[in-house]
């Protein structure tokens, strides 16, 4: 310890050329130093573990702090399982020294031990799943991420935050990370070059990568957007929900589509329901082979939707029932109750496309089937206008003998204010994320071209030019003479890419 601690404090150093001559070579320096002394101090004993970190600040010596949390839960893995699980135990010192961390640490300096920091991660997430009490690590890894500023990039970290509020159901907590639209994945090209000149880094770059992360998979990447959909689906946000769907289902496949996707195949197909009453088409950029698994591998649920889009309720009925064992298997029961739920309203409003005004004895007999009688349909009317799902107006005729009148109305001025309103904060929204897109798209162009791959199309290109200026002759200097062909060459790239 006598050695340990002096070192621990020690980064950051407070002289001011730190930042101005080799400061990446010092910090990898630091970390192997560190993990090179932890072995001889951290034994997986909490008392140790006090007696070090009660010495250092996170806030102002992250990285420090983090090495070790980061040793001693590595520690504490390997024992065995009674002394790791009360060690790690919600409310122990280890649970709260973390949670500590993740609420003070400094994004700057953990950006050098990354994959540490989701390591860390992971150990507070199982904590509280083992805990059976996941909504205890939901907001601190939520704000964590946040934090990192790494709402735009996909990370493990974003996979157990979504899991972690489906677990706890704490769903409107995930929204501040799910809202934010992924624009960049961890890839070899975030990597520094070790090799490059120390003056020639932009640290300021560098700090908005936080490091690829190794063990990210294509796994992690539907995992993370099939449980957003699910989280969007329980608010019943279903145009987020079913475009996270779209995202797994039309991931790329080769042989066979994973679970996964199937899973959310299934889902999207009732979301849309859902969400517009229609059977939408798959993706365009969704592969043949996986069109033709989903349609197999989900008949019931496609079966389901043409009945649905038929308008057949007495079949739209059989076929939940039939397959009420698969949607119980699935999963999906909720999500079938609520298509019924949408047909009948559905079938309500496909009156006004009809009727100008009908009675509630129609209504329930056109649209509900019978199955309510003029009461229940009064409510049910009025249920839907209050939700603001049915523009209309119920009126009582003269004697009490005679039924409501349902009589359907235009749309009004205050409905029209509403829209207007709605389409402005929408559009900019939009215009919001298309800004954040074009600034990803150039940061993705950067990564490309540092990329091997764009090094070798370059290199066949200009043989491919050169044989062309040899053979080509007259025709190829009339045909470029008045465009540069460094921008000709990008078009050429653009059109292969697409």
């Amino acid at each position: 310890m006598a050695d340990l601690l002096p070192r621990l404090l020690s980064f950051p150093s407070s002289s001011p050329t730190a930042f101005e001559d080799g400061y990446n070579l010092h910090v990898r320096e630091f970390i192997a130093s560190v993990n090179e002394l932890l072995p001889a101090t951290i034994d997986g004993s909490a008392l140790k573990l006090d007696s070090i970190l009660e010495h250092v600040d996170p806030s102002i010596h992250s990285l420090s702090y983090l090495l070790v949390l980061h040793f001693h839960g590595k520690t504490v893995e390997k024992s065995p399982h009674t002394v790791a699980a009360s060690d790690t135990r919600l409310g122990g010192s280890f649970w709260a020294r973390c949670l500590l961390f993740l609420r003070t640490f400094d994004p700057v300096q953990v950006r050098h031990a990354a994959n540490e920091w989701h390591k860390l991660v992971g150990y507070v997430a199982r904590s509280a799943e083992r805990g059976n009490k996941p909504f205890l690590a939901v907001r601190p890894i939520r704000d964590a991420i946040i934090r990192t500023e790494l709402s735009s990039t996909l990370t493990t970290t974003h996979v157990l935050l979504s899991r972690l509020c489906l677990l706890a159901r704490t769903y409107t907590l995930a929204l501040p990370v799910l809202d934010h639209t992924i624009c960049q994945f961890s890839t070899t090209a975030d990597k520094p070059n070790h090799q490059q000149n120390e003056s020639e880094i932009d640290i300021t770059a560098d700090l908005r990568l936080f490091g690829p992360q190794s063990n990210l998979s294509h796994t992690d990447h539907l995992r993370y957007f099939l449980y957003g959909g699910m989280i969007y689906m329980a608010l019943k946000k279903w145009n987020k929900a079913r475009h996270f769907l779209s995202i797994v289902i039309s991931s790329p496949a080769i042989n066979s589509v994973s679970l996964i996707m199937v899973e959310a195949y299934k889902k999207w197909v009732l979301v849309n329901l859902l969400e517009k009453g229609v059977v939408a088409p798959l993706p365009k950029v969704t592969p043949p082979l996986s069109i033709k698994l989903y349609k197999a591998l989900a008949k019931p649920y496609d079966a389901l939707a043409s009945t649905f889009v038929a308008g057949e309720a007495e079949k739209l009925r059989g076929e939940a029932e039939f397959g009420h064992s698969i949607w119980r298997m699935d999963k999906n029961t909720g999500l079938v109750q609520q298509v019924l739920l949408a047909f009948r309203k559905q079938s309500v409003l496909r009156l006004s496309s009809t009727f100008a005004a009908v009675t509630t004895i129609d209504v329930s007999r056109r649209a509900l089937s019978g199955t309510m009688d003029t009461n229940a349909t009064e409510r049910y009317i009025l249920s839907l206008a209050i939700q603001k799902q049915l523009s209309a107006s119920l009126s009582h005729l003269p004697g009490e003998s005679k039924p409501s009148m349902l009589r359907f109305s235009t749309a009004g001025n205050t409905q029209s204010t509403e829209l207007e309103s709605d389409l402005e904060k929408r559009l900019l929204l939009q215009q919001q994320k298309l800004s954040l897109l074009v600034h990803n798209i150039r940061t993705s162009d950067i990564k490309l071209e540092l990329g091997r791959e764009y090094l070798d199309y370059l290199r066949r290109g200009q043989k491919h030019n050169e044989g062309m200026s040899k053979d080509g002759g007259q025709s190829g200097k009339t045909k470029g003479q008045d465009i540069d062909p460094d921008l000709d060459f990008d078009e050429d790239m653009m059109g292969d890419m697409h």
